[in-house]
């Protein structure tokens, strides 16, 4: 519905003639996927004497807040597009910006959806505090190749967006339940503004915990947990490995994770503030004003994105030593706003001796995982594809005994 949503404020942007008052008012009754619908009955009949067209494109200004400046008519992107990937094309939405808390209650407002219990031979329980607990069922087909091992999945959201209980988490956990054949854990944590750094590193470091602690219990062999995520969430899960080689390094106890799974993670927050990325047309789905927003709420107010100094673990990029971290893949798109900081996150780990793997899609943009997962196509894209099976080879290179 959101979606649709998207596509029908970008038809109604491209009419470049209104309408006839006579025809504009034959056809004032807004439609039931109309933006008028975002609003209650008395904000959308505040003035009566307004046409329809002039109310659409009011409302469709107030509820979706869109920058005009990213309606000019660009084929910047379009001639970077992947031909693998235009199926899921007619699913994106453009000139999307989050850069306000009456934005982010919109966007966040479908993430809170209640999620149908799992099914396909993958069971499933909340854990209080924690998030939801993904396993194989023993009567499935999934080959079982890790009893020790687990994978911790941080969900997406700019860190200020997103729900470890949302459908499309459930179907990320299902997708990495059948590729690995281990549980995964689709970890809680708390959203900046209301909760800025370091809330939501504090909740991953407990939810870690609680996994590790869960598999000593039914394991004897070294436990192995791979640390996952896409977008804000590969970012924490890139802070959490930080955190955790430090904490190991004073406390043997604490097991150190086996590998970072990172799905286009949001690295630097000085990507907001590089003027340079000012000067080319706003990225699809994640634009550089959304990240500015996103990274603003989640330093909060002591703070700035580009400061000098950011205290540790606050922006993975920021660590200077990136030696001894866990080996990495890293998945990205050449269209995506993080593009720059994974390369060079990825370049920096492998020249402090890490084990790293980049993905680097030709014409892939920010979400076209997360899109793929939830586009209705035939058959998912050939990146797509690759990408999954680049995920799993490396996942299984580190968790199977």
């Amino acid at each position: 519905l959101q979606i649709e949503h998207y596509h029908q404020a970008r038809r109604r942007r491209r009419r470049t003639t209104p309408p006839s008052k006579e025809a504009a008012t034959t056809n004032s009754r807004p439609s039931r996927t109309s933006s008028a619908f975002l609003l209650t009955p008395t904000e959308v009949r505040t003035n009566p004497h307004e046409d329809s067209v002039q109310r659409g494109a009011r409302l469709t200004s107030d509820t979706m807040a869109v920058d005009s400046e990213q309606h000019a008519p660009s084929n910047y992107w379009k001639d970077r597009e992947n031909p693998d990937l235009q199926p899921l094309m007619r699913y994106v939405p453009s000139g999307i910006t989050v850069n306000s808390p009456l934005k982010r209650m919109l966007f966040h407002a479908p993430e809170c959806i209640p999620v149908p219990k799992s099914s396909r031979g993958i069971k499933s329980n909340k854990v209080k505090g924690i998030g939801v607990y993904y396993y194989p069922s023993t009567n499935n087909n999934i080959v079982q190749t890790c009893s020790s091992s687990a994978v911790l999945w941080l969900h997406g959201g700019g860190r200020i967006l997103g729900s470890a209980y949302s459908m499309k988490e459930r179907d990320y956990c299902h997708k990495i339940v059948d590729l690995l054949g281990v549980p995964v854990l689709s970890a809680k944590y708390r959203l900046a503004p209301k909760h800025p750094f370091p809330a939501a590193l504090d909740d991953a470091r407990m939810a870690y915990q609680w996994l590790a602690g869960k598999l000593a219990e039914t394991c004897t062999s070294k436990v192995k947990i791979a640390l996952a995520g896409e977008s804000a969430g590969g970012g924490l899960a890139a802070e959490l490995s930080q955190w955790l080689l430090d904490a190991n390094n004073a406390d043997l106890t604490i097991p150190l994770p086996v590998c970072q799974l990172l799905i286009y993670p949001m690295l630097d927050d000085r990507t907001c503030v590089d003027n340079a990325l000012s000067k080319v047309p706003p990225h699809m789905v994640w634009n550089n004003k959304s990240n500015k927003y996103a990274w603003s709420s989640y330093l909060g107010k002591k703070y700035s994105p580009g400061d000098e100094q950011l205290p540790n673990y606050a922006s993975a990029s920021r660590r200077i030593n990136l030696s001894n971290l866990p080996p990495a893949f890293v998945l990205v798109g050449d269209m995506d706003l993080f593009h720059q900081e994974c390369v060079e996150y990825a370049r920096r780990l492998r020249e402090d001796g890490v084990q790293v793997e980049l993905m680097s899609v030709k014409g892939g943009f920010h979400g076209m995982i997360s899109f793929a997962n939830m586009a209705p196509l035939d058959k998912e894209p050939l990146p797509i594809v690759e990408g999954w099976e680049r995920f799993q080879a490396f996942g299984k290179r580190y968790l199977s005994d």
